[in-house]
């Protein structure tokens, strides 16, 4: 600790109010133990950094005893009368109200603001230090800029609009908010209540994301946009509009803040997606855009028919937010999800769309910025991404796009399975991983159609991916509308027809062998001759990849394989023969 500084006076008058003139170690024993959300102090007026400097002559802190009122608080660091002092901090034990407008100095450095007391005005705009306001906020607008800046408040929470451009800031509890908005990735961070497994109360801090765009709040006349695109506040506010103690909000906006017409807007969404030819060939949407990636999924659950539009921000924040709609009972449901590292959920809020609490805002707010990145014009940026994958993928043979893969499954949507196997095939490289297996397109179905040219026959099979290297191929039996209830059967290229796998995941374990199958007119089989057995380059990284995306473990066994196709035989064999011979094809000897 540093020798103690001295004051250059005992009180000093700042935007009207007489304030105590107090040094480093008298603020110490005000604020020293002030702490975080986690039990973390949150100052040291020692630290001699940008924040709280030793290098400046008469540096001091203001002390109010007492509830102060004012009409404008500007934290300067000196006044016209004293311009030799340097205000590191203004410290309130009482309540602070301000008619108008409080406000930092700089983004860059200001002096810190810390009530202990409730603080009450219309338009409050922080940054360039820490602030504290531990007893609740009342306000119209709560502004925070630049990384440089930091706040928290204990307290009740009472604002229209919050709103962060690079600045964290760390709330108790909202208690009434309309919006909240932080540009680019979430910068406001909520406490949360939650029971851990025994019945304990825990307090848990969590990033929000975004419930609103700032046009749906704000008037258009404050509005700008970066140069991403994104909505951001100009720079005409402050003067015109928080200094005089007016709103930047536009409260004939109500439909979009409150929105009160999600329900019919998210149907059409669901409508506008549905029909898109990308979703209609593969089953479903997604796209990236930065760190977030947002999801269009039709899916049937229990017997009911699905349409799923959501929002995943990662990089670390791991928050999903979905919007479901139930075609059978017409209902929509909104969740509010917080991801383990390893994507599965920690905990959620899910509720209906007309469910009161910000949580659900969130997901509103997502499902409407999901909708407008899943239909949005490609960029020139994205088609130079584009570019960059297709020369990426030229190095191997068998190079081609989902659409193009898409084609030969006909009104049929891709399982999940098959789409991540999709990319991993194209990044690492058809045979490069499992011996002799690739996907492949298949634009007729003149293989098929040599077992029988019946239409009924044909149609009932979509191939997909060549299964050794003599020709023999695999296909889904259509017994389904939901390709992950349909069997894999391989088509063998000297005979046989056979059930190998009960659907895309146990085909995909079934490769992790890293040997392809072997197919006569009596059975097919997996079996690794360990003699001759060559491993594939990319064999590790598939196993690994299975590992991570599926939780499955590599098999190591010729048996482990008979295992996962006496299965699928035990299950569809019988069926499968029976439908063979309808169309007189000879069925070979069960050894079973």
């Amino acid at each position: 600790m540093s020798k103690e500084e001295k004051v250059p006076f005992e009180t000093i008058v700042f935007a009207g109010v007489t304030f105590k003139v107090i040094n480093r170690n008298e603020a110490h024993t005000i604020i020293g133990d002030l702490t975080d959300f986690n039990g973390q102090k949150i100052y040291n007026v020692f630290e001699d950094t940008w924040r709280f400097p030793d290098y400046e002559e008469n540096p001091i802190f203001l002390l109010a005893e007492e509830d102060v009122e004012m009409d404008i608080f500007e934290m300067d660091f000196t006044t016209e009368e004293h311009e030799d002092i340097f205000i590191l901090g203004f410290i309130f034990k009482g309540n602070l109200n301000v008619t108008k407008l409080i406000s930092s100095f700089d983004t860059d450095n200001s002096p810190a603001l810390i009530v202990l007391g409730e603080t009450k005005t219309v338009n409050i705009t922080l940054f360039g230090n820490v602030h504290y306001l531990g007893g609740g906020l009342k306000c119209d607008t709560i502004i925070g800029e630049y990384n440089h800046g930091e706040l928290f408040v204990k307290g009740d929470v009472t604002s229209w609009l919050i709103y962060s451009d690079d600045m964290l800031m760390h709330f108790e509890r909202f208690t009434d908010i309309q919006a909240i908005v932080s540009v680019n990735r979430p910068d406001i961070m909520i406490c949360s209540n939650l029971s851990d497994a025994d019945g304990n109360i825990i307090t848990i801090e969590n990033y929000f994301p975004s419930t609103h765009k700032l046009s749906d709040i704000v008037d258009d006349s404050f509005i700008e946009h970066s140069e991403y695109g994104t909505e951001i506040l100009g720079n005409n506010y402050h003067e015109d509009v928080f200094n005089e103690g007016l709103s930047i909000l536009d409260y004939d906006k109500k439909e979009k803040y409150m929105y009160t017409d999600f329900r019919s807007q998210f149907i059409n969404m669901v409508e506008v997606l549905s029909q898109l030819e990308y979703v209609k060939h593969i089953g479903r949407i997604s796209k990236k855009s930065g760190t977030n990636e947002y999801s269009f999924i039709p899916f049937t659950y229990e017997g009911k028919k699905y349409s799923q539009l959501s929002e995943e921000i990662g990089n670390g924040f791991n928050i999903k937010m979905r919007a479901l709609w139930c075609h059978d009972d017409e209902e929509i449901t909104l969740v509010l999800e917080y991801l383990d590292e390893d994507g599965e959920t920690k905990y959620q809020w899910a509720n209906n769309e007309t469910a009161p609490g910000i949580e659900m805002f969130t997901v509103k707010c997502a499902a409407l910025e999901a909708f407008e990145v899943l239909t949005a014009e490609p960029s020139e940026e994205d088609d130079d991404e584009d570019d960059d994958e297709e020369t990426e993928y030229q190095e191997y043979d068998n190079s081609f796009s989902l659409e193009e893969y898409s084609v030969q499954f006909g009104n049929y949507a891709l399982p999940e399975d098959l789409v991540k196997l999709y990319e991993f095939d194209q990044k690492y490289g058809s045979e490069t991983y499992s011996e002799c297996f690739g996907l492949l397109i298949y634009d007729d179905k003149t293989g098929i159609k040599t077992w029988s040219e019946e239409e009924e026959f044909y149609n009932s099979f979509i191939e997909f991916a060549g299964a050794n290297g003599s020709g023999s191929s695999y296909a889904y039996w259509l017994i389904d509308k939901d390709l992950n209830n349909c069997p894999i059967v391989v088509f063998g290229d000297e005979g046989g027809i056979h059930v190998v796998a009960e659907n895309t995941r146990k085909l995909i374990h079934l490769l992790t062998l890293d040997t392809e199958v072997s197919v006569d007119f009596d059975n097919a089989y997996f079996y690794k001759d360990e003699e001759y057995y060559e491993e594939n380059e990319n064999k590790e990284e598939f196993q690994q990849w299975v590992k991570k995306e599926f939780n499955l473990n590599a098999i190591e066994t010729n048996e482990e394989t008979d295992e996962i196709v006496n299965q699928a035989k035990a299950k569809y064999k019988k069926q499968l023969n029976d439908f063979l011979t309808k169309f007189d094809i000879e069925i070979g000897e069960d050894e079973d």
